[in-house]
């Protein structure tokens, strides 16, 4: 095994990796799939995963592919006790320890414009390669980064992939065809505890680039998951078609595919939000949200939480929480005023 530049275990074999997962080399063998068997795999418990297709709030679907509990229990090893002992970009923001939305945001606040851009089916499109290259770098070798390539990815099988609503148009169908050509090929599964990590680090190459076209156009980048923004001062504002070109480019050049019907170019004079977040001062939550949230806790108090649960949410009281923390953590003020009022919520 080469020199490991970060405090990972030492593992030179698959016997090895198999004994430090305390699994057998069979075992190892089918977690691994590395020949890609369950792509052509039937409904079963010789499954890895179990699928579910489920709507986006924004239209069309996602698929959810969770891990079976032997294999989940190996990937949450892997992330422990690997991905998360290796550095990600210092603009990568999403899925990592110490870092927020917030601190995603705040760069971004007080500028002319701020441009977000987001990335077409980010888990699925991290190639392969880019997942051999991460375990490659923390000193594995061929053998070893197969195998952990292998737990941390997964061929969809056929019969799922026609599962998947009939597309609306010309144009949902370019994407549904690329979606299904991504599920079909080795891929980062969304439900398995080791994509969000692989991903941020599979995409490293892809934030150095991406950082130093914003260094030279004078902007600021940060990216959390699929979600990227730019902004800088009135000088960005007067180049901001150029800037997309180049980004839409490096995307391209690095295997992702910009989702050009979100990208947003917000000036100063309208409201510049990203992930939920407003910067035109300083990061803070939308007002209307915050209004709303208010009066729902208000009803809650004088009516009662069950009048307020209309979407059926099944633990309102930590939904609620959830929420309340959420504007806490960019308005401390204000999530303690909308505590203040939960704590009155009679509940049974």
């Amino acid at each position: 095994m080469a020199r490991q530049p970060w405090p990972v275990p030492s593992l030179s074999t698959q016997a090895e990796l198999a004994e430090w997962l305390g699994v057998t080399g069979a075992q190892l063998d089918w977690l691994a799939d590395v020949p890609g068997i369950e792509r052509t795999s039937s409904p079963g418990r010789w499954r890895r995963y179990r699928y579910t297709w489920i709507p986006k709030r924004s239209g069309g679907e996602r698929l959810l592919e969770r891990p079976g509990l032997d294999l989940v229990l190996v990937q949450r090893k892997l992330l422990h006790d690997i991905l998360d002992h290796i550095p990600p970009h210092d603009a990568a923001h999403g899925f990592v320890a110490g870092r927020s939305v917030r601190r995603f945001a705040e760069p971004h606040a007080r500028q002319a414009v701020v441009v977000r851009v987001d990335i077409e089916d980010f888990f699925f499109a991290v190639r392969p390669a880019r997942i051999w290259a991460v375990f490659r770098t923390a000193g594995y070798p061929d053998g070893v980064v197969r195998a952990l390539a292998g737990l941390c990815t997964n061929r969809t099988p056929s019969a799922v992939v026609s599962q998947a609503r009939r597309p609306d148009s010309l144009a949902d169908a370019s994407t549904r065809w690329r979606l299904a050509r991504r599920l079909e090929s080795r891929h980062l599964p969304q439900g398995a505890p080791t994509s969000p990590a692989l991903a941020n680090l599979a995409a490293y190459r892809l934030d150095v680039r991406l950082s130093a076209l914003a260094e030279a156009m004078g902007a600021r980048y940060t990216r959390y998951a699929d979600d990227m923004a730019f902004s800088g001062g009135d000088a960005l504002a007067r180049r901001t078609h150029k800037l997309l070109r180049y980004v839409s480019q490096i995307l391209r050049e690095e295997g992702f595919t910009p989702r050009t019907g979100k990208t947003r170019v917000m000036h100063r004079s309208t409201q510049q939000r990203l992930a939920g977040v407003v910067v035109n001062d300083h990061p803070s939550i939308r007002r209307v949200d915050y209004e709303r949230l208010k009066a729902i806790l208000h009803l809650c108090r004088t009516r009662g939480p069950a009048s307020q649960n209309t979407e059926g949410h099944p633990d309102f009281r930590a939904h609620l929480l959830g929420r309340i923390a959420w504007v806490a953590h960019l308005h401390p003020a204000r999530g303690a005023k909308l505590r203040a009022t939960f704590d009155q919520i009679a509940w049974d």
